[in-house]
């Protein structure tokens, strides 16, 4: 089923905290959330999802996933992490130099790729764990928002980073 892009005009008025500077991680959740709960309501892949279980932060840190950059990853906390505090079953991490320029479109393509690394099992047998990418993105995300648009958008996203890097090259030199 293909994703219906006017829905998103419901995310338009969505505003992005302003940081001057993130040190290492910063809460993102009211910032991101309401895209998770956007994603969760309008897409059949990523209906499952709990936004409210899981914790949304910002870094100022680029991360590459099989060798590009990615704006956001996935990370499933241990039991024992759990056990400590059991609010949280993920953590998603977004790029914010680059979330905070993406436009409504590539917020929610990104986010719902982060989000399709959920993996909840099968009715036989559920478990709620972090799957790994089918190629270099997840197939379930390139049905819902069109193959040309999630390449394009995974494009956008690291050539943005790369030219972010480049740039903090230059300026420590």
């Amino acid at each position: 089923m293909k994703f219906d892009y006017s829905k998103l005009s419901q995310l338009n008025d969505l505003q992005t905290t302003v940081f001057d500077e993130i040190s290492s991680y910063e809460d993102a959740d009211d910032d991101v959330r309401p895209f998770a709960d956007f994603i969760k309501s309008t897409t059949m892949h990523n209906e499952y999802i709990d936004p409210n279980r899981i914790k949304f932060l910002y870094t100022s840190k680029p991360k590459k996933d099989g060798g590009r950059y990615v704006v956001g990853s996935l990370l499933q906390r241990s039991d024992i992490e759990k056990y400590v505090d059991d609010r949280f079953d993920f953590i998603v991490i977004v790029f914010y130099p680059i979330w905070k320029d993406l436009d409504t479109s590539n917020k929610v393509i990104q986010l719902d790729k982060v989000l399709s690394g959920i993996d909840f099992g099968t009715d036989e047998r559920p478990s709620l764990k972090k799957k790994q990418p089918d190629s270099k993105e997840f197939i379930d995300n390139m049905k819902c928002f069109g193959a040309d648009n999630v390449l394009k958008s995974s494009e956008l996203v690291h050539l943005a980073c790369l030219s972010m890097v480049e740039q903090d090259k230059e300026n420590k030199k």
